[in-house]
């Protein structure tokens, strides 16, 4: 993701994004390892978990975190060390819903299954020229 557009999700929630903690804690010193067109799925992501958090870190007295920010087998994955199933089931729906979302641009997509990315038709011939900075090259 681009760093302007990680800062936006980290200036939003600072207290669940530790970009600079230690890497046997946490993963998002590496920052967001998606491309841009996941941005507003991430964004609706965090809004939502915000009373869900909230409510769960009052019952339970234990803080929320996001751990790491992925794409892996063309999907979202998005691991946190804390949540009860409703926070679970949110961030499975934002999981799924990513597979329809271009990796690019936010468009409608499919998995492309000989990449194992979800782009959309006018991103799907270009692949060989994205990257995801913290992963190897596709």
């Amino acid at each position: 993701m681009s760093p302007e557009l990680e800062r936006r999700l980290i200036d939003r929630w600072p207290k669940r994004f530790d970009t600079d903690g230690d890497v046997q804690r946490t993963l998002m010193p590496f920052g967001f390892q998606v491309l841009d067109g996941w941005f507003h799925l991430i964004w609706s992501l965090c809004e939502d978990l915000e009373p869900l958090v909230a409510g769960y870190e009052r019952e339970t007295g234990r803080s929320f975190e996001v751990l790491q920010v992925k794409e892996k087998f063309g999907g979202l994955r998005f691991y946190a060390n804390e949540g009860g199933d409703p926070i679970w089931q949110r961030i499975e729906r934002a999981e799924m819903d990513s597979l329809k979302i271009c990796e690019v641009c936010g468009r409608l997509a499919q998995q492309n299954d000989m990449w194992t990315q979800t782009l959309c038709d006018q991103h799907g011939d270009r692949t060989a020229s994205i990257h995801v900075p913290g992963s190897n090259e596709i």
